[in-house]
């Protein structure tokens, strides 16, 4: 039976006066509440916690709780939510909060409507913990008279107390909440301890499967050993659901995704049932159909799964450039092989040398090779696995030699200035580590999915959080300190930008910002579906002209590629048609003429040369000087450009033997 991890939280804000008072950087502890809270929510949410959580509101003008009846004491407390799951409309309602004008805001009666709380609603239910978390600076004056009661019921419960808003050092400062906190157990930190910790949105933790294999030293020996996935790549798929949107959100309704398949024959669209298709691989213009039957044949089989051990090398001969991505894993001995495992071990780490193996994740999947690492970390012996590639996945690259170059006194000391003043070790706390620092991309799509969960009528911000940019810059105090040696490097080094010229094939291609180029590409799309409607309704829209007609070329090309008869090649043609009318009207016969040159390229190489001259004859010549002035193509440049010829059999020419070595070449 599964451990239960389940949680009941109850977080307390502060929303009285006392409350706006200024942190020191210069936010009220109102704001920074606030944020906090959400940041907790949304954490959970997106962590598919469930964890159960409440919401106590203290200074508030409202008095709403159960406690009320039993006198003042319970006065300007209001419980919002009972325990339950994380939803968005409690999040909104955080987001809405405003401050009061209560001056007293009585965080320990507070405190005790909470463990009572906490108390009734986790009767007859199993929480693997108890807590309450309160947010406030503890300005309010407190009569402690009952503190030993109240520390006595928080201990008795095994509630874990937390408040953030004010220092351990100045809590220290007062008698009756140094007592307090002392009695209580509980933690207290300020809001700059908490803020990196929970302004990170978190993923659904998994927990590791263990893989179980040996780890075979050919047929002398296995030791048993269990493997983990220490290193995987963070998925960036999120399960999203297709939907319909009618009037109001109330409205929306997932959708169905049916495929449907089929060919055009002679204009027309025929569908093709899902069991009449196969895979096929294409080589140039020929498609090499692949059936079922086929993918058996040629799968390859690797066998059962295990870790076989191919060698042992020298640690040196594996360079930093071999490690691979896909992840690593940890693999630890079982108890009745714990002897083998660690003579093993010993003899690597003394030699200095690692271990070469085939892994088979599952039976007949297929093999990888990787290199296992002897490593040590707590008093622990462990093997790290990490894959190493083929030959095949190896880029080799010419790189110029440095040793020409040697460095004088003045500059090699500018360079280790530089790398001492962006040490970021040298506080003892080394940042950028991969256990602390999160996918800024995954990140950034979280904090888009929530904004448009709590605004869905709103557009997104183009403003990216703090938080995230902290991810992508580096440090301020790192950049303040590197000023100088920057600046020293600048004297000594002459740093000169090269300006390359690239030669502008198209003359219709504009100038414009970067952003907005790529923003406009990935909107102007044009299918082989309807490339002519495509094309000129983008026109009509006020796309870029050079993307458009960019996009056209691409798929006019793509469309003579793959054709395979006269009949295809009538697609092309239009497209080709529409594009001469444009840059004719646009007067910029250059770019289409230079175009016609990859066309004629592309139907010649790809084996049509046969269709050249139907092909050309269908009003897509060259634009000459007769039908534009500033043409720089003669009429009789155009009419070579149309011709081409096809050469014969030569082997008709030709008596050969039939024992004759040349006639199987030919």
């Amino acid at each position: 039976m599964a451990a239960n991890k389940k949680e009941a939280i109850i977080l307390a804000i502060d929303v009285g006066k006392n409350s706006l008072q200024l942190d020191s950087d210069g936010k009220t502890y109102f704001e920074k509440s606030k944020f906090c809270a959400s940041m907790i929510l949304k954490r959970k949410i997106f962590a598919e916690s469930k964890d159960y959580l409440a919401l106590i509101l203290f200074g508030s003008n409202q008095t709403k709780n159960h406690l009320a009846s039993q006198g003042c004491y319970y006065n300007n407390i209001e419980i919002v939510t009972s325990l339950g799951l994380v939803t968005w409309d409690l999040i909104k309602h955080i987001n809405s909060l405003s401050p009061s004008d209560i001056t007293r805001s009585d965080w320990l009666n507070t405190l005790v409507i909470a463990a009572d709380m906490l108390k009734k609603e986790t009767q007859d239910k199993i929480f693997k913990d108890l807590q309450i978390v309160m947010f406030t600076n503890l300005a309010t004056d407190i009569s402690f008279d009952k503190i030993d009661i109240i520390a006595r019921c928080i201990q008795t419960q095994c509630i874990n107390l937390t408040i953030i808003g004010k220092d351990y050092e100045d809590i220290l400062l007062n008698t009756g909440l140094e007592t307090f906190i002392t009695k209580t157990e509980a933690t207290a930190v300020n809001f700059d301890s908490v803020l990196p910790k929970i302004s990170n949105y978190k993923q659904k933790e998994v927990t590791p499967r263990a893989w179980n294999v040996p780890l075979s030293f050919g047929n002398v020996f296995n030791i048993k050993v269990i493997g983990y996935k220490k290193i995987d790549e963070t998925p960036k798929s999120f399960k999203w659901s297709l939907c319909r949107n009618y009037d109001t959100p109330d409205s929306i309704t997932a959708m169905n995704k049916h495929i449907t398949y089929s060919y055009v024959e002679n204009g027309e669209q025929i569908e093709v049932d899902h069991e009449n298709i196969i895979d096929g691989f294409r080589f140039g213009d020929t498609i090499i159909p692949v059936s079922d039957l086929d993918i058996q044949a040629y799968s390859y089989k690797s066998g059962p799964r295990g870790l076989q051990v191919l060698g042992f090398t020298k640690a040196k001969n594996i360079q930093r450039s071999f490690l691979m991505d896909g992840g690593s894993y940890i693999f630890k001995p079982f108890k009745e092989d714990i002897v083998e495992f660690s003579a093993i071990f010993k003899a690597m780490v003394e030699r200095e040398e690692l271990m070469i193996i085939r892994k088979v994740y599952l039976n007949d999947c297929m093999p990888t090779i990787g290199a296992m690492f002897p490593q040590r970390e707590d008093d622990e012996n462990y093997f790290v696995c990490v894959n190493l590639p083929y030959a095949e996945e190896e880029h080799l690259f010419k790189l110029p030699s440095l040793k020409t170059f040697k460095p004088n006194y003045e500059e090699k000391n500018a360079v280790l200035n530089l790398i001492d003043a962006m040490n970021l070790d040298k506080d003892g706390n080394e940042l950028f580590m991969p256990e602390n620092t999160h996918d800024p991309e995954l990140q950034y799509v979280y904090d888009c999915i929530a904004q448009k969960a709590i605004n869905p009528d709103k557009l997104l911000t183009k403003t990216i959080p703090e938080y995230i940019q902290s991810l992508l810059n580096p440090p301020k105090r790192i950049m303040e300190k590197a000023k100088q040696p920057i600046d020293e490097i600048i004297k000594l080094f002459s740093l000169q930008q090269e300006i390359h010229e690239n030669p502008i094939e198209d003359d219709n291609t504009s100038k414009f910002d970067c952003d907005e180029e790529v923003e406009n590409s990935k909107q102007c799309v044009i299918t082989a579906f309807s490339p002519i409607e495509d094309f000129n309704k983008l026109l009509e829209n006020g796309f870029n002209s050079a993307i458009v007609c960019g996009k056209m070329k691409n798929i006019t090309l793509d469309l003579i590629e793959s054709s395979t008869s006269m009949e295809d090649l009538e697609k092309p043609a239009s497209n080709l048609k529409a594009l001469r009318e444009f840059y004719i009207h646009d007067n910029d016969v250059k770019s289409y003429n230079n175009l016609m040159y990859l066309v004629k390229d592309s139907v010649l190489l790809s084996g049509k040369e046969e269709m050249w001259s139907q092909f050309i004859d269908s009003g897509i010549g060259l634009i000459t000087n007769q039908e534009v002035e500033i043409s720089d193509i003669t009429q009789e440049l155009s009419e070579n450009f149309m011709k081409h010829e096809v050469l014969e059999d030569v082997t008709a020419d030709f008596i050969i033997d039939d024992d004759d070595p040349l006639k199987e070449f030919l």
